[in-house]
């Protein structure tokens, strides 16, 4: 059974994304041991949580962005309060946003070899 480069490229960047989902949901849960307050730390796992499944359900995976909302709402309550935390949320963000754009990648269409004006082509 050969695999397509194209299947392998797909799969690799759909394993990354997932990835990075979890390691936002793993740095979300983090912030529970440095003292983000228990509602601020609910609402940053609802949000990866959101963002993994809208990203991998949905059609449209830019949905998954959606996610960013709650954890900037984390983001601005925590203020000066906890500079862990600000960093876990700010890490949790990026790795959301990588893993949004990495999912986008593995649904692009790749440019077939064989082009309906190349095969008249070869035809004639």
């Amino acid at each position: 059974m050969a695999i397509d480069t194209r299947t392998l490229v797909k799969n690799m960047t759909r394993t990354f994304s997932n990835m990075c989902f979890a390691l936002a949901l793993s740095s979300a849960l983090l912030m529970k041991l440095f003292a983000v307050q228990d509602e601020l730390f609910y609402l940053a796992v609802f949000s990866v949580f959101a963002s993994a499944i809208l990203t991998n359900l949905m059609w449209i995976r830019s949905m998954g962005i959606a996610g960013i909302s709650g954890l900037s709402i984390v983001y601005f309550k925590l203020g000066n309060g906890s500079l862990p935390g600000t960093i876990l949320t700010v890490l949790t963000s990026l790795l959301l946003v990588i893993a949004v754009f990495l999912a986008i990648y593995a649904d692009l269409s790749y440019p077939s070899k064989n082009i309906q004006g190349d095969e008249k082509k070869h035809e004639i």
